[in-house]
């Protein structure tokens, strides 16, 4: 028959060979040529134009019909973009696959999962499981700070802080570094972190940024993947703006928040497009710096969406609208809602999405060939450590003996990277990988940035304490600290303090080897305190002791240790303020040796929640080095925490001996005050000996967002103090009987903060004694 012998074209295998059907033919075939210029042909030249165009295509004839392209657009929105999952959701409920993504701020965190093999339930797992608070926070536990470090957060000042580079003063780029940020990235896209063209993801992709030199968009189509989903959503003033190939990146949300002529571009037919509603704050959270800022966003933010919903093509296209009610940007925790809003408004939208869904078999096989596990990385031939300007790069030699050459050890290298933020000097350290030429594993590039206003840091604070009982103090505070002064490390740190606690100190620390576990600190510290002398409940005098010390501690610092001793030269001297002229006062030396001790595993300076504290303390007078007295004052104190939900129990010890010596009045050890008997004045009783503890319990009551602050709480505590004898010696030497020798007993209830600025109090104290006191502070109780 006629078509066994048909030959087909292999680029058109439907489409015969009409030549070789010609040689083929039986000459009795061959029709006269007046037939062919008669009426003829022109009738087989309709009769087969209308078989071609009525008979079905190959591929229509075999039922595999090519599915229309399905392009989906993620819409911006910080928290709202949780609802993008809820999308996903009824997308695969219905059978409906996705070819490529374009996304920008939380819709390219959410389309960038998912384009990289991860399924709407784990996107909604990892969502729901994370602590944003803990991860907005940069800082990794205080459990894992140096030890310096920890010690420096323990003032009670609260305290703002700038960098000083090149003789100028440099703010941060961002409340938020997005240290933590960036390794949740770079865990949740462990599958394709290798995947340098975003087209070879297993959905092709787009993440759409801001660049903050121009102002112009810039959309992401290759490169590291967390550091795309990282630039699209660096907002303004929260985040710090990503340095990536010698540009600026900020939120893409400024320029296209919903890049629907992005996703076009991928040569699809159709759009599911998700838009997360208007971003416009109310009017009475537009009366300060952050509401209005975070409405000029808004503003910049709308203006783009508008142009872009108006390039939606109603007959090609579908926009979903969850209505996400009064649920905010900021409100993480409303993950769970925001997504349930998602999936409700796609199910509205079910009846119009039936026509892109596949069937239940072919579904199936787009599913397997699109999600999965991806490929994590294996082996890691080589470490690289990057971006490095001022930091000695040996503080890196152990992560890399951990990682280059060996099997990769992600959990290890995240504490790597924890422990080394912790130490203060980068605005952030991240990784990424790179291929190998010689095919042994991957390069592991560890990307170090320094803090780029630093190396210095000048700070500003504030203090207050009030009891209403006469005695407050407050002062202005300024610290500069410079970093890296020295291969090892080397900082220099001064501290000027004005009001009635003025303090001029000055160090510096020198490291012995990097990881300071050996130091030398030589220093100088000139202060004045008040002091006040109270005959029972009366305040008869009130002195100002002013000291003057110079210095050198020697040091080891270990993991939640840090030991120091040395001599110091210093002069004492006491000023009669108010009250009685017979009381003495004078100069005198008191020169000697200090030692401390202190163990730190606290999670908080403020208000800590768990964790331990324990500090010992010693000084000694010395007449080998031309001391007056002689006696050795020592002192011990101990905290502990435990946190079970919102609630904290803490403990509280603390005990001081002077060995049976005779101290001046302004070395004995003071009880008195918020939390340290409260319902009593400031530093009360005073005494030679002293033991003390307390019991406090104190519940969270409200949570701050990072990097705003940590939450509210409201506490009570029980106190009990002992001390000797209260005795006074005047310049005559005769002895006053100042307080009984006893057990006292104190509680409070306060309403607490822990904030950016740092922590405050307000308290009501009660005595057993029927005493009580209102006390205001800002700063740590002591």
């Amino acid at each position: 028959m006629m078509h066994q012998g048909v030959h087909l074209d292999r680029a058109n295998p439907f489409a015969p060979k009409s030549a070789v059907m010609a040689r083929r033919l039986p000459r009795s075939w061959l029709l006269p040529s007046w037939l062919l210029s008669g009426w003829l042909l022109p009738a087989l030249v309709l009769l087969t134009l209308s078989c071609t165009i009525l008979a079905p295509s190959p591929a229509n004839a075999a039922g595999t019909a090519r599915h229309p392209r399905i392009g989906l657009v993620l819409a911006g929105g910080g928290a709202k973009g949780a609802a993008h999952i809820g999308v996903l959701k009824v997308l695969e409920e219905l059978r409906i696959p996705i070819h490529a993504i374009a996304g920008t701020s939380m819709g390219s965190l959410v389309g960038g999962g998912y384009a990289a093999g991860l399924s709407a339930e784990e996107l909604e797992n990892r969502v729901l499981l994370v602590d944003w608070n803990e991860l907005f926070d940069d800082n990794p536990p205080r459990s894992q700070w140096p030890a310096r470090r920890q010690e420096a957060s323990m003032t009670t000042a609260f305290n703002f802080t700038v960098g000083v580079s090149g003789g100028k003063m440099k703010l941060p780029p961002g409340a938020i570094s997005g240290q933590k940020v960036q390794l949740f990235f770079n865990d949740l896209l462990k599958g394709v972190e290798t995947t340098e063209n975003f087209d070879a993801l297993p959905i092709p992709f787009r993440a759409v940024a801001t660049n903050l030199e121009n102002g112009e968009m810039f959309v992401f189509d290759q490169g590291p993947l967390p550091i795309a989903l990282r630039a699209s959503m660096a907002v303004p003033g929260i985040f710090a703006p990503i340095v990536w190939q010698d540009h600026i990146f900020v939120d893409g949300g400024l320029v296209r928040n919903l890049p629907v002529d992005v996703a076009r571009s991928m040569g699809v037919d159709h759009l599911i497009v998700v838009n997360l509603g208007s971003s416009f704050l109310p009017r009475d959270q537009l009366d300060n710096l952050i509401g209005i800022t975070g409405q000029m966003i808004a503003i910049l933010t709308e203006q783009n969406v508008e142009t872009s919903l108006a390039e939606i093509d109603p007959k090609r296209d579908l926009l979903i609208v969850p209505d996400l009610g009064d649920i905010g940007s900021g409100d993480f925790p409303r993950a769970a809602e925001a997504i349930a809003t998602g999936v409700t408004a796609a199910r509205q939208s079910a009846d119009q999405l039936r026509r892109f869904s596949l069937s239940e078999t072919e579904y199936a096989a787009w599913k397997q060939a699109h999600f999965g596990s991806g490929a994590p990385v294996q082996r890691v031939s080589e470490v690289r450590i990057a971006g490095l300007k001022r930091v000695n790069a040996k503080l890196f030699d152990a992560l890399i003996e951990a990682q280059q050459g060996k099997p990769f050890d992600r959990e290890r290298l995240e504490r790597d990277i924890q422990r080394l933020y912790g130490r203060g000097d980068f605005e952030r350290i991240s990784y990424r990988f790179q291929p190998d030429d010689r095919g042994r594993g991957e390069v592991l590039v560890v990307d170090a940035v320094e803090k780029g206003w630093g190396p210095g840091y000048l700070g500003f604070g504030l203090k207050l304490s009030s009891d209403n009982q006469g005695d407050s103090r407050f002062g202005l505070r300024a610290t500069y600290r410079q970093t890296w002064m020295n291969s090892l490390g080397a900082e220099w740190f001064s501290e000027l303090e004005l009001g009635n606690e003025p303090r001029l100190f000055s160090e510096w620390f020198q490291p012995l080897d990097l990881d300071h576990s050996g130091f030398v600190a030589p220093y100088f510290d000139i202060y004045q305190t008040p002091y006040s002398v109270f005959d029972g409940d009366q305040r008869v005098a009130r002195y100002d002791v002013s000291r003057a010390r110079v210095g050198a501690d020697f040091g080891l610092s270990r993991s939640h240790l840090e030991m120091r001793i040395g001599p110091y030269w210093g002069i004492t001297d006491v000023n009669l303020d108010t009250g009685s002229a017979e009381l003495p006062d004078g100069r005198v030396v008191d020169s000697g040796v200090r030692a401390r001790l202190a163990y730190d595993t606290m999670d908080r300076a403020a208000v800590p929640r768990n964790g331990q504290r324990l500090t010992l303390e010693a000084r000694a007078p010395l007449a080998a080095l031309g001391a007056d007295p002689n006696y050795t004052r020592a002192e011990v104190t101990a905290f502990d925490a435990t946190s079970f939900g919102p609630n904290t129990l803490a403990v509280r010890f603390k005990a001081g001996t002077s060995f049976g010596a005779d101290m001046p009045y302004y070395d004995q050890f003071p009880l008195g005050g918020f939390l340290t008997l409260s319902g009593y004045a400031n530093e009360q009783f005073r005494g030679n000996d002293m033991v003390f503890g307390s019991l406090a319990y104190y519940r969270q009551i409200a949570t701050l967002p990072t990097p705003f602050g940590r939450g509210l709480f409201l506490g009570a505590s029980l106190e009990a103090g002992w001390l000797p004898e209260s005795r006074f010696n005047d310049a005559a030497g005769v002895d006053f009987n100042l307080a009984p020798e006893g057990t006292r007993f104190g509680s409070s209830l306060f309403f607490g903060s822990d904030t950016w600025i740092g922590p405050a109090y307000l308290g009501l104290g009660l005595s057993a004694s029927g005493d009580h006191a209102v006390y205001v502070l800002i700063g740590r109780p002591n």
